[in-house]
């Protein structure tokens, strides 16, 4: 009997390694080529001249081989504003978690990814997105007298996921912070108000020496 339970349990450690291993046909890179790990936290906190905070991410496939792929984007937390995804040669508006357009690319694929939230003007707030690469079975199907190669419904590789927090604060309350000096170290949160002590969020702390830095506790 103890040899049986010790063979079932070293079978659900084997599956569940195996349920856990990430799929490397494609990888996260930032926009100067370098290898974003699985499981990163990216923090987004400026936006551009359009009002856009945009994800600085690149995708390329290592596999040396054609796949098809897209990006499961969960945005369920996203608290104003819209969100746009051109993940994989197509672009989309997402209006909740899904999907990007699904695609098959080449051995060669290199792209950025295109992915942005557009907050609404003046409605300030933290939040958190997850990104993951999801490839597909590959079918082939006669279009037009032709074969050509589309995305199946079979997932058969989960791939690197990253965390994207974004952080759209109020310009002034950090001007608050600055101008608020007691030469001590104090704590406030994104509308310049001091509190006594940090809870959950996000939190712009005044060192003692005066300096400025954002604290996120979770």
């Amino acid at each position: 009997m103890k040899k049986i339970f010790t063979l079932l349990a070293a079978l659900f450690v084997i599956s569940a390694a195996w349920a856990q291993e990430t799929d490397n046909t494609f990888q996260f890179t930032d926009l100067e080529g370098n290898p974003v790990a699985d499981g990163t936290v990216i923090v987004v906190n400026t936006p551009n001249e359009e009002g856009q905070m945009v994800v600085p991410l690149k995708v390329r496939n290592i596999s040396g081989e054609k796949a098809a792929v897209s990006l499961f984007e969960n945005i369920d937390d996203m608290p104003n504003g819209s969100w746009q995804t051109c993940a994989f040669g197509n672009c989309m508006a997402l209006k909740a978690t899904g999907y990007s357009p699904r695609s098959v690319q080449p051995a060669d694929y290199y792209q950025d990814i295109q992915t942005e939230w557009m907050p609404e003007t003046g409605k300030y707030g933290t939040w958190t997105a997850t990104l993951q690469i999801h490839v597909f079975n590959i079918v082939p199907k006669m279009q037009f007298g032709q074969i050509v190669e589309t995305v199946g419904d079979n997932i058969i590789g989960y791939g690197p996921k990253v965390t994207v927090q974004f952080v759209y604060e109020d310009p002034s309350s950090v001007n608050a912070v600055k101008a608020h000096n007691t030469g001590s170290a104090c704590h406030f949160n994104l509308r310049g108000q001091q509190v006594s002590s940090a809870r959950k969020g996000l939190y712009i702390v005044r060192k003692a020496d005066g300096s400025i830095m954002k604290y996120f506790k979770r």
